[in-house]
């Protein structure tokens, strides 16, 4: 699903034996990709047991519902929306009790490890927890070190108190203003879970709040470019987190998602009124005001790609959306103009370029490679 979703057609190998006797496959079509997928999520669907019948031994072994999510979003990518909406609906019906978590910021600390609203996640602990480990994976740690990798670097390296690695893009801060039906400016409530700001922003102006020594003002100004995560750190408990190991889930599916990926099968069939109440339900729980209508398909379909932006920022879902929905140059040309007053993403950007290597080891590839870039 990766692979056809970032580079379009690519050599499809469904068995070790097939690999191994065929060292030079050709590009397979995305279709035939696409039903590779599919084929894949239906027998694990199969196969794999309900949520409640997971053993506790295997918290964090996918279940059916993970499957189900999966293959969803897989034909929601596809724009097969009438198959997206019947696979998706069955997980908010029993036997499945997925709801949304009661505090949107547990979706993001250590308190994940059993959230009700987290469909299919990775999982991980700090090392000195399990006993097993490298703190630093990151660079190589398991084979230069040894042991398993059982944590996450993100803390650290979008950490503002650590590496700031990562920033937060002035775009996003600015989509979380919007106006509200009756046309008044509005600050979403879901900035000061997401980053770190000022207050004009809505982001959260202090952290430390349960630290020893007492609350500390957040230390940089938007004139600093002062926007920094807050989802998956732990500032609330430490000023400085100090070291790659990071306990916190990550976060592959949760349930809100899959309520904005049904509310979107809707709105794309024509029928936004019936896309509306999952819309609200995911905005109810972070304290954001309720729609009255979405409007027409269109109007709809811009505030669905707005609350995928706001619920599911800094988990990477933004480029596969605008990837999907076809605003992919738009949109980072518009924070590329913004930024450094040049447009660079091209048409071809849209796909990821064949790796050197694969072109150098597989004449079939090589031979079927435009413009040197795929």
């Amino acid at each position: 699903m990766q692979l056809v979703t970032l580079w379009g057609r690519v050599p499809l190998r469904n068995s070790y034996t097939e690999a191994v006797n065929n060292l030079y496959p050709k590009r397979n079509s995305t279709e035939e990709l696409w039903k590779a997928v599919e084929d894949d999520l239906t027998a694990a669907i199969a196969d794999l047991p309900l949520p409640k019948d997971q053993p506790a031994a295997n918290l964090g072994r996918a279940t059916k519902g993970a499957a189900i999510a999966l293959l969803g979003r897989a034909y929601l990518y596809q724009k097969k929306y009438q198959q997206a909406n019947t696979t998706l609906l069955p997980l908010t019906q029993a036997p499945y009790t997925y709801i949304l978590s009661p505090k949107y910021d547990d979706l993001f600390t250590e308190s994940n490890q059993s959230n009700p609203e987290i469909i299919f996640q990775v999982m991980h602990a700090k090392w000195t927890d399990w006993g097993i480990g490298n703190q630093y994976y990151v660079f190589g740690g398991q084979e230069t070190w040894g042991n398993k990798a059982t944590h996450s670097d993100r803390a650290q390296e979008y950490g503002f108190n650590d590496w700031r690695n990562v920033y937060v893009s002035d775009a996003l801060v600015a989509s979380f203003k919007y106006k509200d039906e009756t046309n008044k400016d509005y600050l979403d409530p879901r900035a000061k879970s997401t980053f770190y700001g000022d207050a004009a922003s809505g982001g959260k102006t202090d952290y430390c709040n349960r630290c020893p020594g007492g609350t500390i003002p957040f230390p940089f100004t938007s004139s600093e470019g002062g926007y920094r995560w807050r989802k998956y750190q732990y500032y609330e408990d430490v000023k400085s987190y100090g070291g790659p190991a990071s306990g916190i889930n990550s976060l592959v599916i949760r349930y809100a998602d899959v309520l904005l990926m049904i509310a979107e099968t809707y709105i794309q069939a024509g029928n936004p009124d019936a896309a509306k109440p999952f819309v609200n339900d995911v905005r109810r729980r972070s304290g954001a005001f309720e729609f009255t209508t979405l409007g027409n398909k269109d109007n709809a379909m811009q505030i669905l790609m707005r609350e995928r932006r706001l619920e599911l920022g800094g988990e990477q879902s933004r480029y596969f959306d605008l990837l999907r929905w076809g605003l992919l140059k738009q949109e980072l040309n518009k924070e590329l103009k913004a930024q450094y007053n040049a447009e660079t993403f091209q048409d071809k950007n849209v796909l990821l370029p064949i790796p050197q290597q694969e072109k150098d080891t597989n004449p079939n590839v090589s031979g079927d490679v435009a413009n040197s870039w795929n």
